[in-house]
């Protein structure tokens, strides 16, 4: 694994986004995260999962390694087959240590990326540990940064919940009941 400093990032990270009932895993390769999230997805009873491809699940063959665990790989439609799916996995943007929060930055406002994160019950973000940061200030720092400032930014912090409802809390009602962060070296 990388050095002390990604490591302490990696482990701040992890902190905040266990505290909000996220899981967190890091992995050195594109392949060990593929069999990962099949392992982690076939353990809770995952049949299939809607699979927004990203750079690494691509270099990773999470299709074929998914496929191969007996879990149904949906790959476009996403209108159509999310609503059905048992999770989604998406590559995400950036991580954000000090808040336990990933970012999902897209050129266009990516609406497959945002069916597979937010409208499936539970939600696998894969994320190269280069991109995981210290702070919030560093990662607007980073964004406004790019070539072209994206159109859509999206924060995510662990599993949805609510307090709507009496001010009882709930989980899972305006997204997904489960998140699952994989950091690849």
């Amino acid at each position: 694994m990388a050095n002390a400093r990604s490591a302490e990032l990696y482990d701040g990270f992890k902190a905040k986004l266990e505290a909000v009932s996220g899981e967190c895993y890091r992995v050195e390769t594109e392949e060990e995260a593929g069999k990962l999230i099949g392992t982690i997805l076939k353990d809770k009873g995952v049949q299939n999962v809607a699979l927004l491809e990203g750079e690494v699940s691509k270099k990773g063959n999470f299709a074929q390694q998914l496929k191969f665990m007996n879990i149904d790989v949906m790959s476009d439609n996403f209108r159509k087959v999310t609503p059905d799916a048992q999770a989604g996995i998406t590559q995400v943007s950036y991580a954000i240590a000090e808040l336990g929060t990933l970012v999902q930055a897209d050129d266009d406002a990516n609406v497959d990326q945002r069916l597979c994160s937010t409208l499936v019950p539970i939600h696998v973000a894969v994320i190269r540990t280069e991109k995981l940061l210290p702070s919030l200030a560093e990662t607007m720092s980073t964004i406004h940064r790019l070539p072209r400032i994206p159109g859509f930014v999206g924060f995510i912090t662990g599993p949805s919940r609510t307090s709507d409802i009496e001010r009882v809390l709930t989980i899972g009602v305006h997204g997904p009941q489960q998140l699952i962060v994989v950091f690849v070296d």
